[in-house]
């Protein structure tokens, strides 16, 4: 088996591609948030809702691009069958505006849409609330703020953000599982 890597930066064209697809995209989320275990396509594609045959396509080109790792086969009924994991623990994404144009654009829609159905999903199930009152395994904290940067400081703030993330990215496996998502973009 391949070492996990800690950070997976995305950085060009062809990777965009690879994960401008929702079905890639939420495979991708299961398998990092869970990234001890291992899963087979029958497993992957009754998480995402699609059938089995139709989930290996997407199942290959994680895989061709590293973001998935087949961890072990067996042979069932003189097939192979993979177990997957996932490739990294994270994935950043680093493009310029202009470069990967609809790709780079789709991707970050489908990160905010999965964002705001996770939430709208967890406060309908009342596994999530806002109430400063609850368990802090169950609160959750969505906040939005302007912030003025100096110029020169601007790369040390990315990098405290991304550094606080990172330390608890390699926190026990047996924390409380929260998501975050971090933006930051000129205003």
């Amino acid at each position: 088996m391949a070492d996990i890597v800690i950070e997976r930066v995305i950085d060009d064209v062809s990777m965009l591609k690879a994960l401008a697809d929702p079905i890639r995209m939420t495979l991708l989320d299961l398998t990092m948030g869970q990234p001890d275990r291992t899963w087979t396509a029958r497993e992957l594609a009754a998480q995402v809702g699609v059938l089995p045959t139709n989930v290996y396509y997407h199942l290959n080109m994680l895989e061709r691009h590293e973001l998935l790792q087949v961890r072990d086969t067996r042979v069932v009924n003189g097939i192979i069958e993979k177990h997957y994991g996932a490739g990294q623990y994270s994935v950043t994404f680093h493009r310029r505006a202009g470069d990967g144009g609809d790709e780079t654009r789709e991707l970050v829609l489908q990160a905010i849409d999965k964002v705001r159905d996770d939430i709208h999903d967890g406060l309908k199930m009342e596994s999530m609330t806002m109430s400063p009152d609850a368990p802090d395994s169950e609160r959750m904290m969505v906040s939005t703020g302007l912030v003025h940067i100096p110029e020169d400081q601007i790369a040390g703030f990315r990098a405290e953000l991304i550094q606080m993330v990172t330390r608890y990215e390699r926190a026990s496996r047996n924390a409380c599982r929260f998501t975050v998502m971090v933006a930051i973009y000129p205003s």
